[in-house]
């Protein structure tokens, strides 16, 4: 511990670690010693000083010439961490790599040691990663929406399945025209090297084609892997999506997580009827109040909706990533969003519902309970899909997003009644909910 504290500047600032850091450390130390398996996860709340651990740990790895890295399920929060590497003293003239998932997995053999963070995130960001999964998506006035139904039995929520080879096929050929169809071409000409599945609501239908042989998307370096997150891992879907074996995975931290408030956020919620209504209030909160704001939408039609509606009452401020955008397009667009004073990001993009840390973000609004879409590995399993559990954790996922930093102070705000977490959340009336985001400024 001594050591890694000549390491650390923070350390050197403040005098010591954190109780938290101090625990984590240990468990790290104590893995690299002494554990057998290949796989370890760390459990460790947010705000708990993991990113620094995280950077300490694997700079001292690297300066002593052990082949190490750093991975982030996004490009975004590879900025968090480029920033970190700062505070820590490193003399090997290489700088230590950081890297995204899809970099990761292209190079993983090169490394010894790899630090995941967020890793409650890489499903999200095993699908956000082209070379293993491709994603059409469709709307409902697309013809292409409606030669998917006809290929498969309405459900009265949501029809998810996986594909035959044949319907795929026949599915693929008939997106003649749209953006998508490149993707359509490209996965028509290997249809064998992947597994269709489709996931269809009233309005929308994407159709997802997953690498089929597990070494495209395989997490494993050479050595040993380290995967750190704010809750516990499901290691069935490590091994779907990560091709992770359950045997080869030691979980160390917390055994048990749920939604815990945070002491600096205030949670509230206030009842819309309708769409316009949400859209309204959300303007008139805002017209009060100049502070970094992220508004997440539960699809992309009703994205581009508030988008233009935001757009033409606060100009500038509106930045809006919607969904299906790739990496460095989204990534231009995040860093002009954190470059500003009071900026609005408006999103349908699963990697802000799900794994994207904003260090300064005031106010955090969601309009509409998440769509509850079943994730790949659900799908693949043939099991009857718990609609409300999923849309229960995504809703859990996007609160997370704010209040990351201790000192600072924010609003977490709902326009709808939410069910299974009013405890956590006082309804307010809509005057009361504008007086506190006034007061944010």
């Amino acid at each position: 511990m001594q050591t890694l504290q000549t390491y650390s500047d923070k350390c050197k600032r403040y005098g010591s670690f954190l109780p938290l850091q101090e625990q984590l450390l240990k468990q790290i130390h104590h893995a690299i010693i002494h554990s057998e398996f290949r796989v370890v996860t760390f459990t460790a709340p947010p705000a708990s000083g993991k990113t620094h651990v995280i950077t300490l740990s694997a700079s001292y790895l690297h300066d002593h010439g052990i082949p190490t890295c750093i991975v982030t399920p996004t490009n975004e929060l590879k900025l968090e961490f480029k920033n970190e590497l700062r505070e820590v003293y490193c003399k090997s003239a290489e700088s230590l790599p950081v890297m995204n998932t899809g970099a990761f997995i292209r190079r993983r053999q090169a490394f010894e040691y790899a630090f995941v963070d967020e890793a409650h995130n890489l499903r999200s960001a095993i699908e956000l990663d082209t070379n293993v999964v491709k994603t059409i998506h469709l709307e409902n006035e697309d013809p292409a929406y409606h030669d998917v139904l006809s290929h498969l039995k309405k459900d009265k929520i949501c029809i998810t399945a996986e594909l035959s080879t044949e319907s795929a096929h026949d599915i693929l050929h008939k997106i003649k025209a749209g953006e998508f169809v490149r993707v359509a071409n490209q996965v028509s000409r290997t249809l064998s090297q992947w597994r269709s599945f489709c996931i269809i609501s009233n309005t929308t239908c994407d159709l997802k084609f997953l690498a089929a042989n597990p070494e495209k998307r395989t997490l494993l370096p050479r050595g040993r892997l380290f995967l750190f997150s704010a809750t516990i891992l499901d290691t069935d879907e490590l091994s779907f999506y990560c091709n992770v074996p359950k045997e080869d995975i030691q979980t160390t931290g917390e055994t048990t997580s749920d939604f815990v408030p945070k002491k600096n956020v205030i949670y509230r919620f206030t009842t819309c009827q309708t769409n316009h209504e949400k859209k309204g209030f959300a303007i008139s909160g805002l017209e009060n109040v100049k502070v970094p704001t992220l508004i997440l939408i539960n699809n992309n039609a009703t994205c581009l909706e508030w988008n233009e509606a935001l757009s033409s009452k606060f100009r500038n401020r509106v930045i809006t990533i919607r969904s299906g955008l790739n990496y460095t397009e989204r990534l231009k667009m995040y860093e002009r969003f954190i470059s500003q004073a009071d900026p609005i990001l408006l999103t349908s993009s699963s990697a802000y519902w799900e794994g994207i840390s904003i260090k300064n973000l005031r106010l955090l609004i969601i309009p509409e309970p998440p769509f509850p879409q079943p994730t790949l590995l659900e799908i693949a399993q043939g099991k009857h899909t718990q609609y409300s559990r999923i849309a229960r954790r995504r809703l859990i996922q996007g609160m997370g997003r704010i209040g990351r930093s201790p000192q600072c102070k924010g609003i977490c705000l709902l326009l709808f009644r939410p069910r299974g977490l009013s405890g956590y959340f006082k309804e307010a009336t809509k005057d009361k909910i504008k007086s506190l985001i006034a007061n944010l400024s």
